[in-house]
Formats: structure tokens, sequence, C-alpha cells
């Protein structure tokens, strides 16, 4: 049970107690209510006051985190991305609560948002894979088609069944993966401006195959091994024709 230690909560710590059943102890903090606690957490934002709380936590033999007071702590607490059942933690050993905070900001624009339910189906199908494919180079090529491919796409877009069939179908049948096309427009060319599904696309891509008026910055965004083919088109200038650049992008 988690117990909170308030004597004036404002409106957002009582929302907070509500809806996560908390106990509120609306009284000024004793050492007294540290008894029975498994680990404490000091977030007054007064320093003698959570110093006093580390103090009394320590001598009753509790681990005790201070808020922003790395010096008072027994533990830290990583900043989570959240795609259960994937979790990734980022911590700093209290040196940086907000450099932790902008990393978990940037992965979690780069994770997508299906990721949970696509672990959640790799789980349910982990024991028949086992089963069916041999250790080794088949069973990652599996695994790599299954969160790089169909079942993934489908998934991304929203659709569970869908996905389910195509992971099925993979799981069943013998020939190489298939190929997969995205179409990435780079905008007025500036990286930032990218959408967060471009980027992601960029960075799964085996080739990147991209025209002469893309900034470089845009091309290297991609993965470090990733193959990357210009094929640009200037006005009077045109190293391959689109038939040419069809062509490619079907054989490739």
């Amino acid at each position: 049970v988690l117990r909170i230690i308030a004597d004036a909560p404002d409106h957002e710590l009582l929302a907070f107690i509500a809806a996560n059943g908390a106990v509120h102890i609306a009284a000024a903090y004793e050492a007294a209510h540290l008894e029975g606690a498994v680990m404490v957490f000091a977030a007054s934002g007064n320093e003698a006051l959570d110093r006093r709380v580390a103090e009394d936590a320590r001598r009753l033999g509790i681990p005790v985190n201070a808020v922003d007071r790395p010096e008072l702590c027994d533990f830290f607490t990583p900043a989570l991305v959240n795609r259960a059942p994937v979790a990734i933690a980022i911590g700093t050993e209290g040196a940086g609560p907000v450099l932790a905070q902008m990393l978990r900001s940037r992965i979690d624009r780069m994770l997508s948002p299906s990721l949970g339910p696509l672990a959640s189906l790799a789980a349910s199908l982990r024991g028949t894979a086992e089963r069916l494919l041999p250790k080794g180079n088949a069973r990652r090529r599996f695994w790599g088609e299954f969160f790089g491919g169909a079942p993934a796409r489908a998934m991304a877009a929203g659709q569970v069944s869908q996905a389910h069939d195509a992971a099925v179908d993979l799981l069943l049948s013998n020939a190489p993966a298939s190929g997969h096309i995205a179409l990435v427009g780079a905008g007025p060319g500036a990286e930032d401006l990218l959408t967060l599904r471009a980027h992601r696309l960029l960075m799964e891509a085996d080739v990147i195959v991209h025209d002469a008026l893309v900034p470089e910055a845009i091309v290297a965004m991609g993965r470090r091994d990733a193959e990357r083919l210009p094929v640009g088109k200037r006005k009077g200038c045109h190293t391959k024709s689109q038939a040419e650049i069809n062509a490619l992008l079907i054989e490739l």
C-alpha cells in the first residue's frame, strides 16, 4: 500500500492519491509515519525536511530516495519508456534527472507505439517457433522478419488479427522473406521536421535510395550499415530516369 504524508496537498496530488488507491495521511511528517515501510521517498521540496526524512529512514534500516538530492539517496529510480511488456530504463545515478527525462523522451519517440502489442504477439508464438524452426539462422531469420516485416507493419496499422495471420504465414513458410518499399518524403529539407514514422523507417531500411535534393543530414539518419544509393534528378541532368528508378526499387 502506498502511503502519502502531506498536511497540505495540492489538487494534483489529491487526484493522484484518489486514482491510485493510496492512503493519505493528512498530517505534518513524523518519524513514526515510516514504521513498516519497505522504501521511502522524500519529495517535500524542502532540503531540511528531506534530509530529516532520509536520516530517519536510515536509522530504521529503510532504503530512501530523496528527489533531486542524490547525496541523500540510497537508491535511484530510472526514467522509464514503457511499451509493456517491453520496458527501457534510463538512469544517471542521480546526476541528471532532467537529462534522463530528455533521453526518455527521445527514445519514446523512436519506438513505435505498437511495439508492446507486437512483443506480446511474439511471446504467444515463441513456443511454436521453437518447435517448428531449428536453432540458428532459420529462427533468427524468422524473428528478424517478424519484428521488421509484415507482422510489424500490420500491428503498426492497428490490424492485430492481420498481424497474427502474417506471423503464422511467416512461421509456416520456408520461402525467403519478401522485400518492402517505403516512400519517405523529406518535406522542406530540415531533418527535425521529419515525421516520427519517417525517422523510424530510415532507421529500419536496408537500402536508402535518395534524390539529389535530399539533404545529407536526412540521408545520414539511416542505419550506419544501410546501403545508400543516390539516384539524383536535377533539371537537365538526370542520372537515372524514373523508369530506371522504379526498376531499381523492384530489384532491391
